[in-house]
């Protein structure tokens, strides 16, 4: 049985999903202990348990520990490959639908056919990627490595109501091939959405201007911002996500609406966060390699990725995965920004 200290590194609910998913992948048992020990309040929070109760079911796993507040979980795997079909992960309250995803699409692109999932909660939520990141950028990075991701926004979903859906489809994706995305490039046009639930729409108008102005005014091109206004949502609440293509990879960043906050503020922010990536020419950005790190961890081969800098959640995502999986890896940081190497496994299942 495998061994992890939940408090290593970035020590949140990331190391927690990422363990879980890994265990599941390598059908190894696995004892996480010290779970989110430098969080206030420890242990698991009710938006995690539906991540690890949903993987434990993919798998027809045992687990031990499964109850708010609890700092130690014991999972032991039992299938090998999910069965194919479709699935419904419901989080019940606000909490992100993409970190689920986060942990739940590397065990889905293990099961033995087609699958399909629906998960309802928060798809614009603080501290976690809006949805129109993961499937703009997240998932034209993950498809790099032969992986094969569809996804669909049924329902926006807002702090503090959730009720989002969102839809993705996985075919088998094991052996992953390795990926190179380290040539610094110019930016392509930077695109985008600026959205509203249950708003008015010159809120997510003013978004986009605002960042259309800021992104001009720093010499880079601007194509299309689409404007959404009428996507069915729960709650109320507005955002933006804008991404660029750099060479082969994909960058990007967000802003959420807050009450009291001006449009023009959220969509200013939003263009802040994606300037220091388009100037560097990086073909990733730093939170998207986090995400990548356990694809490259179990592709074949070795995958280099350049991204900006290294996030504690990147860092402690290596560690993890070269804890559980076996992988090894290097971090350079050069002129051009940080080089992240990954010798992968070469799982197949």
């Amino acid at each position: 049985m495998i061994e992890i200290d939940g408090s290593m590194g970035e020590g949140g609910g990331q190391l927690l999903r990422y363990s879980i998913a890994l265990s599941a992948i390598m059908n190894v048992p696995l004892r996480i202990y010290n779970i989110r020990a430098k969080r206030d309040p420890p242990g698991l929070r009710p938006q995690h348990l539906t991540a690890l109760k949903f993987i434990a079911e993919l798998v027809k796993g045992e687990a031990e520990g499964l109850r708010v507040g609890s700092t130690e979980v014991k999972f032991v795997p039992r299938l090998r490959r999910p069965a194919p079909g479709k699935y419904v992960a419901d989080i019940g309250t606000a909490g992100s639908v993409t970190l689920l995803l986060q942990a739940s699409l590397p065990v889905l692109l293990a099961a033995e056919g087609k699958v399909g999932l629906e998960v309802r909660g928060g798809t614009s939520v603080r501290w976690s990627p809006p949805y129109r990141y993961f499937e703009n950028v997240l998932i034209p990075l993950i498809s790099k490595f032969g992986a094969k991701i569809s996804s669909k926004l049924l329902r926006e979903g807002f702090y503090p109501e959730g009720g989002g859906a969102v839809y993705v489809e996985t075919t088998p994706g094991y052996p992953l091939e390795p990926i190179n995305l380290t040539a610094k490039s110019t930016p392509g046009p930077v695109e985008g959405a600026s959205y509203v639930g249950n708003l008015p729409c010159h809120i997510a108008e003013r978004q986009a201007r605002s960042a259309r102005e800021r992104i001009e005014s720093a010499g880079f091109n601007v194509g299309k911002v689409n404007v959404v206004c009428n996507q069915p949502a729960t709650g109320r609440g507005s955002g933006i996500v804008l991404w660029a293509r750099v060479g082969e990879g994909v960058v990007g960043s967000d802003a959420l609406g807050e009450r009291g906050k001006p449009a023009e503020d959220v969509g200013r922010e939003a263009a802040e966060r994606l300037l220091p990536i388009l100037k560097a020419g990086a073909p990733v950005d730093p939170h998207a390699s986090d995400n990548l790190v356990i694809y490259m961890s179990l592709a074949r081969g070795e995958s280099a990725i350049l991204t900006t800098e290294l996030t504690s959640h990147a860092e402690t995502a290596l560690e993890l995965c070269r804890q559980i999986t076996g992988a090894t890896y290097t971090v350079e940081r050069t002129g051009n920004g940080v080089l992240i190497k990954v010798k992968g496994v070469g799982y197949s299942p």
